[in-house]
């Protein structure tokens, strides 16, 4: 038997939480999207003549109630079927030492500005004059969702991710013993070729350039910090504001500083 066969489309309402838990939880997924709703902020209320509007990947909110109250950020992923969003910066320490993103209610929650990569998403609001006003960058979302990534990456680094990354883990180490003969004469060439210290002299050169280390994604660039010696962090700090300016990496680099 389905789920949404304990669910009646004529419920209205109940004062019993378990009768009001049932209905949300057996309820059909297009009912489900109606749950991840949350009120908007004056701004937008103003903007679009309505007072609240469902959540979607890419939009900026702010958790009004709890112990988090007051915390902002890009919403990077929804749970439509547990009915929670994850925000980008917003964590707790797991049991096991590591950071997780922290679930949170949408009734929590209040949208500062939209994503508005689908075009239609308006269509049905009053006509908005300034859109810059209650958009959010694509640069913002494009670091919110990247960084969600990267703690994915880290989380099966760590044990947390599924046995089909522990199984990607194992055909790479294959992989790596079929090459070995294969790299057998290609270390002999490196090794010739170490006799020529002026080279070298130019690969860390390169990889200490403020403006070449902060040039790729934010992922790439914090794996350049890490791995590069004796950096200028104030001269990294200063290409990146003159440049791309994300504020994901600054605070990276300030943390450095601060280290």
């Amino acid at each position: 038997m389905s789920d949404t066969e304990n669910w009646s489309r004529t419920w209205k309402s109940s004062t019993d939480p378990q009768k009001q838990r049932k209905y949300r939880e057996n309820a059909p997924q297009h009912v489900k999207d109606n749950f991840i709703s949350a009120n908007l902020s004056h701004v937008l209320r103003d903007e679009l003549g309505t007072r609240n509007m469902g959540i979607r990947t890419g939009d900026r909110v702010r958790v009004m109630r709890g112990d988090r109250s007051g915390a902002e950020g890009i919403v990077n992923r929804v749970d439509r079927q547990d009915q929670k969003v994850y925000i980008d910066g917003v964590e707790e320490e797991s049991v096991d030492g590591t950071q997780r993103q922290l679930p949170l209610r949408p009734s929590n929650l209040q949208i500062q500005s939209l994503n508005l990569d689908d075009g239609e998403r308006l269509e049905k609001f009053n006509e908005v004059e300034d859109v810059e006003e209650i958009k959010v960058s694509d640069e913002e979302v494009e670091e919110a969702l990247e960084e969600d990534e990267e703690e994915e990456m880290m989380n099966q680094l760590q044990g947390g991710g599924e046995s089909g990354a522990h199984e990607q883990f194992e055909e790479d180490e294959e992989s790596q013993d079929e090459s070995e003969d294969e790299s057998s004469e290609e270390e002999s060439s490196e090794d010739e070729a170490s006799d020529e210290p002026e080279e070298d002299k130019g690969d860390s050169e390169s990889s200490n350039d403020p403006s070449k280390v902060v040039s790729g994604t934010v992922a790439d660039a914090k794996e350049s910090i890490q791995e590069a010696q004796d950096i200028d962090y104030e001269a990294v700090l200063e290409a990146e504001k003159e440049g791309k300016d994300r504020k994901t990496l600054k605070e990276f680099i300030e943390g450095k500083m601060e280290d």
